[in-house]
């Protein structure tokens, strides 16, 4: 088992640097590593075996494998070949490239890399829409390939790279994965994986709202709960989870803000509307968890309540069971020139509450039925 563990190593190692025969000096260094049993070994059996191990090769391996099939060496014979044709199909399938070299083949290119496959150089190159296209060095067109953008909008703002294109190998040797990161616009953030040998994309997304400085405050996809992830995609929502410029919302937060936009969306002229359309709550919102602890007003078989949250001043309404949004405007960012709601009070008949502003020494009223949810605004 030491054996097999240090030869493992010695496979992950040689993944970040070329050369036959360093690998062959490591492999042979290895077998130092345990004192070989060779009690039941016949003399030309050890002495094929030193010499082998010595002079190694695949093919004096197989020589060795073809005489003594059975012997107790052959497995330690085995692991060397593995490791050795492992390394070989690494050297054959790395690319020599700089990026420099990719990029000068590939003018016009979001990014480009390179990448051998089969001992044959070729340049993938990354465009602003994700397309795909594979070129020879010299900047030849030979395969259009399009990896499909993430996004939870309509119209994605436009792409730009957050992390260059780079292979690298998340689970284990075998496999070479392209890496990169892009965003759409300023409210989205994506990671990808791409295999090329498979025209294989895996991403995760994390969009919200952006708070400046690269920061997002919102959410991901693949963050729901019950979701079950492949490998791929859990390791690159890992990446997301730790990423200090990505900051996750609670789900209170998330039904509020969506509370919050789809106010706005069926009201989007409540300040010269006649008739507003009040959206209802879910008792697992953060708007919900406020109102409880707000100060309220008292109507007729109804309380409501005036308060600021997630960047907007609210007037949400409990009837019974139910809780209700109103009324919803950005929160005054200075009291000297913008508007602000000093008070808030229901009339004599209990359903219709009249909400008083402020706007530097003036002041104006609107008026807000519960039961018809009209509107009046008042000067």
């Amino acid at each position: 088992m030491l054996l097999r563990s240090a030869l493992w190593e010695l496979r992950t190692l040689f993944a970040t640097f070329a050369g036959m025969k360093a690998l062959r000096a490591l492999i042979a260094a290895a077998m130092f590593l345990l004192p070989l049993s060779l009690g039941a070994q016949s003399k030309a059996e050890k002495k094929l075996f030193d010499k082998t191990v010595k002079e190694f090769s695949v093919a004096k391996a197989d020589k060795f494998l073809k005489k003594y099939p059975k012997s107790v060496l052959a497995p330690r014979i085995t692991e060397m070949k593995d490791s050795v044709l492992l390394a070989e199909y690494i050297e054959r399938n790395t690319s020599t490239l700089t990026r420099e070299e990719a990029l000068a083949a590939a003018p016009g290119a979001l990014d480009a890399i390179g990448w051998k496959k089969d001992g044959v150089e070729h340049v993938l190159a990354l465009g602003s829409d994700l397309s795909l296209r594979m070129l020879t060095p010299e900047g030849s067109l030979e395969e259009f390939r399009e990896i499909p953008v993430y996004t939870m909008e309509e119209k994605p703002g436009v792409l730009t790279l957050v992390q260059a294109m780079e292979f690298i190998q998340p689970f284990g040797v075998e496999r070479k994965w392209i890496h990169f990161v892009y965003r759409n616009g300023d409210s989205e953030y994506v990671e990808a994986l791409y295999l090329p040998e498979e025209d294989l994309a895996f991403q995760a997304l994390f969009y919200g709202k952006p708070l400046g400085d690269g920061k997002i405050e919102g959410q991901s996809p693949e963050f729901m709960e019950g979701l079950r992830l492949s490998a791929e995609q859990a390791w690159l929502a890992n990446r997301l989870r730790e990423n200090p410029l990505l900051i996750e919302l609670s789900r209170a937060d998330i039904l509020t803000d969506q509370s919050i936009a789809w106010w706005l969306g069926k009201n989007p002229k409540a300040d010269t509307a006649s008739k507003l359309t009040f959206g209802l709550l879910d008792t697992e919102s953060s708007m919900v968890q406020a109102f409880q602890s707000a100060s309220k007003e008292r109507g007729k078989g109804c309380t409501a309540a005036s308060f600021d949250i997630r960047g907007y001043t609210v007037i949400c309404i409990k009837k019974g069971d139910q809780y209700s949004l109103a009324w919803c405007e950005p929160i005054c960012q200075n009291r000297k020139t913008d508007r602000y709601i000093r008070s808030m009070f229901f009339e004599n008949d209990g359903t219709t509450m009249d909400v008083v502003y402020y706007k530097g020494k003036t002041t104006f009223k609107n008026k807000i039925s519960v039961v018809s949810q009209g509107i009046w605004h008042l000067k």
